[in-house]
């Protein structure tokens, strides 16, 4: 078996699914590896050590739970950021003031290499899991031997269509605005032509704002850390942030480190984890279906 320095993150605040999603981890994975996972909150969620003893008592594998920073970028007004454009479906009907905090969140996510309080950097391999997930049967490969095996950096649990009949549906359609423009920009602005056969298919089409679409979209990152350190990651993540799209438009993590690996890599592993039972990526997802907000709606 081989060993990688690697590290489990979670970026968490339904403790109602934690502890399930924990044992669940250990049960069906880490418990032949032993990976450390850290648990990353915001506020003091998880401050409490007797909670955190509660939550991690079914399981043998190193727990870290490390609090850390948010705040929206100064230079976007707060009549701008998402939970107010009220013109948008999907923000009349589920996405109050009070979801905020996942705005934070798909920033963390996107964010998670360089974010002020976190230790990707001292692991080669980070694996992502949401606190809602759960296995449904034991692994019996590691994801990490695959990316190894084809000399690539990136790996997906699931990396296909997101569609409904056929089509995008309303919610991708609400939280995609602006995207295709700032991908297409990007590409012109550093003078790039998409190592995605489908995307440059796409940016060829009649219709290709609304083609963009129809890309395969990743959920459930396996990186080697090698990806971060690369000037193109640099880059696409400093116009990322530039943009402010994750907080105007609620760009998610799974569409930035999508349409990164469209542009940039040669090899997108779909390691078929949850096509082949291994994972439901919202497993646990009954017992706490919104995720809880942070404290402060101000920051």
């Amino acid at each position: 078996m081989r060993e990688y320095k690697a590290v489990i993150n979670i970026i968490s605040s339904r403790v109602q699914c934690l502890p399930h999603c924990l044992e669940s981890l250990w049960v069906n994975y880490n418990s032949k590896f032993n990976y450390d996972v850290v648990v990353y909150y915001f506020d003091d969620i998880y401050d409490n050590e007797d909670l955190r003893n509660e939550i991690t008592q079914s399981t043998e594998q190193n727990v870290l739970f490390k609090s850390v920073p948010y705040k929206t970028p100064s230079f976007i007004l707060e009549k701008d950021l998402f939970y107010n454009r009220n013109e948008i479906q999907y923000v009349k009907s589920s996405f109050p003031i009070s979801r905020k905090g996942y705005l934070h969140m798909c920033n963390f996510t996107s964010n998670m290499y360089s974010y002020e309080k976190s230790n990707c950097k001292n692991y080669d391999f980070i694996i992502t899991h949401d606190d809602e997930a759960g296995y449904l049967k034991n692994m019996d490969f590691n994801p990490i031997d695959s990316l190894e095996n084809e000399d690539a950096l990136f790996g997906a649990y699931s990396f296909g269509q997101r569609l409904k009949n056929g089509k995008p549906h309303q919610g991708h359609l609400d939280t995609r605005i602006g995207l295709f423009n700032f991908c297409r920009n990007f590409l012109k602005k550093y003078d790039l032509s998409p190592k995605s056969k489908t995307l440059q298919k796409i940016l060829k089409s009649n219709n290709p704002e609304y083609d963009f679409h129809f890309l395969e979209w990743a959920d459930t990152y396996v990186i080697n850390k090698q990806m971060f350190n690369n000037n193109n990651w640099k880059n696409w993540i400093k116009e990322v942030n530039k943009s402010g799209g994750i907080y105007r438009y609620r760009w998610g993590d799974n569409e930035i480190y999508s349409l990164f690996a469209h542009i940039f890599l040669e090899k997108i592993i779909n390691l078929n984890v949850v096509n082949d039972g291994y994972h439901d990526q919202g497993l646990f997802r009954h017992l706490c279906d919104l995720a809880p907000g942070v404290k402060n709606l101000e920051l």
